[in-house]
Order: structure tokens, then C-alpha cells, then sequence
């Protein structure tokens, strides 16, 4: 799997193929292939027919881990044991779902990931009581919930997903790839090989295509931009050709 890093710098040896003057800042490259990526996975893997996504690489994927504390909203507590995660989750491309797991010397389980609206129901159940439930609110948390006597005592959750801002998900790696945010571009870059080539060629078309933009100095309700294009169009005739026209 490429890196963030080799990503931006692909698209900036290419950049120089086409012009040698021009300035790209990392971060805008950066920001330009999560957003690429997204519409190549979109593409790839959304089913035209039902709106949903099929089964996708891995490569795709990533882990990030959270934090947890007592959910302290009175609204809350009225229903139970609650934690809540200290930092928000990264949203997740179209309508993919998230995994949610944790590690505990005394729980090791995986966590049944549902939606925000069913939290205040579940648990009840007398053969489902030890379950651990999640949901990620509106907020952007993760809220999780069970009738598990050593379920408070849980301090962190992984959650495994395709998110929308692999940047913002790879300074919440687990392993610690981001550097917490000190140094992306030797995090990986979370898309799988065969998509590489297309997500770099299509920011450099999409940085090209905004290269060049003349500047129109004369306020004389005329349309600058026409005349350039006019002049490079006559500009790029062969000598030949002018001067039959002449």
C-alpha cells in the first residue's frame, strides 16, 4: 500500500512534466487525493441498482482508536451504563459501515454496531444482556452501552472503517503511522494498488485544468479570458498557416 507521501510526490514529479514554475502545496494535494478517493470507491464498489456498497478490499479500510470516558448527559444515565468516546469518529464513505471492537484484560468482544435511534432499547433482553451496543451520535461520538458488570470499566475502542478523511482517520491510528498528525506522509495511503494510478492521474488533471488562469486587468466589461484564449489558439499555428490566411 503507497503512502501519503509517495502519493503527493507522484503527482509532483508529474506537475513538472507540464510546467516547472507552478507552486502545489502538499496539504492542497493531499486534500485533492482524499476526495479523488472517495469518488474512485464510490465508482467501484456503490451498487447503481439498490444504492448500496458491495464487499470492498481491505486496502481500503482503517483502524483507528478511541478513548473512553463516563457519558456524563443526564438524559443518559436515566437509561443506564454508558461511555462515550473522547474523540469524534471520521465519517465513513456513502452508507459503509463501521466495526467496532475492544481489548480489556477482563473483555475481549467484538461490539454490535447499531443505529443511534435503537440505543435506548437494547440491553433488556435477558439472553442479550452482556452485548455491548454502539452508535455514533449526531456529535460525531461513539456512545456504547450493556448490562456488562466490568463493561465501565473499558477504556478504549477500535473502530475499522472506509472514512471519508483518511487524514483525519490516520491521526487516530492505533499503531501510531500518523505520528498523531506530526508527519502524514508516511502514513499510509488507505486505497487499494489498482486504484493508485487513477487517483493520482486524476489530480493532476484536475491541478492542470486550474493552472491557467489569466488575469484580466481591464475594467471593460469584456471578457479577458476569450481574447487569450484566441491569441493561444493563433500562437499554437503553424508559421505556414498564418501567413496563407494573411
Amino acid at each position: 500500500m503507497a503512502t501519503f507521501g509517495e502519493v503527493v510526490y507522484m503527482v509532483l514529479d508529474m506537475l513538472k512534466e507540464h510546467t516547472d514554475d507552478a507552486y502545489y502545496t502538499e496539504e492542497h494535494i493531499i486534500f485533492l487525493a482524499s476526495k479523488m478517493r472517495a469518488l474512485l470507491i464510490d465508482r467501484k464498489y456503490r451498487n447503481s441498482r439498490n444504492q448500496t456498497f458491495s464487499p470492498m478490499s481491505d486496502e481500503n479500510t482503517q483502524e483507528i482508536c478511541l478513548d473512553l470516558e463516563p457519558a456524563s448527559d443526564d438524559a443518559l444515565l436515566c437509561n443506564g451504563m454508558w461511555l462515550k468516546s473522547v474523540q469524534q469518529i471520521p465519517s465513513t464513505i456513502g452508507d459503509t459501515e463501521a466495526s467496532v471492537s475492544v481489548v480489556s484484560d477482563m473483555i475481549h468482544s467484538m461490539v454490535t454496531f447499531i443505529p443511534a435511534e435503537r440505543m435506548p432499547y437494547v440491553g433488556y433482553n435477558k439472553w442479550l444482556r452482556k452485548i455491548i451496543y454502539a452508535a455514533k451520535s449526531n456529535n460525531g461520538h461513539l456512545y456504547m452501552t450493556s448490562n456488562n458488570p466490568q463493561f465501565m470499566y473499558l477504556k478504549k475502542a477500535t473502530v475499522s472503517g472506509v472514512f471519508s478523511d483518511p487524514e483525519a482517520a490516520a491521526k487516530l491510528a492505533c499503531d501510531g503511522e500518523g505520528d498523531n498528525g506530526c508527519n502524514i506522509l508516511e502514513a499510509k495511503f488507505p486505497l487499494e494498488a489498482a486504484l493508485i494510478p487513477s487517483c493520482i492521474e486524476m489530480v493532476v488533471q484536475e491541478l492542470i485544468g486550474a493552472r491557467y488562469a489569466p488575469e484580466d486587468k481591464d475594467n471593460d466589461a469584456k471578457d479577458g479570458l476569450g481574447d487569450a484564449a484566441v491569441t493561444n489558439a493563433k500562437q499554437a499555428q503553424p508559421a505556414e498557416a498564418i501567413a496563407s490566411k494573411a
